[in-house]
């Protein structure tokens, strides 16, 4: 059985929350679907997973349409690819 996660003190779930949702945040990280998402499975070497996106060009400042498709599997039975997840504000 996987043990429960605890809310920091003083998290006011409700705050944000809906009314009418059906799930508490309680509820979703004691459900196994959501947990086996917060665990990794991607090791170096591993499969790559079947993932596909549309390619823009962002140059002129601006997202334009190039027509092509990004495929990981492809691409990697191609040559070795290194994805980079990232983000700032």
């Amino acid at each position: 059985m996987s043990e429960q996660k605890q809310l920091p003190a003083g998290f006011d779930w409700r705050a944000f929350t809906p009314e009418d949702s059906p799930k508490t945040p309680m509820d979703v990280m004691a459900d196994p679907v959501h947990q086996s998402l917060a665990t990794a499975t991607v090791v170096q070497g591993g499969p790559a997973y079947g993932f596909t996106s549309s390619v823009f060009d962002f140059s002129q400042g601006r997202k334009v349409a190039t027509g092509r498709v990004f495929d990981l599997l492809q691409t990697a039975r191609e040559k070795p690819v290194a994805l980079i997840f990232g983000s700032y504000t």
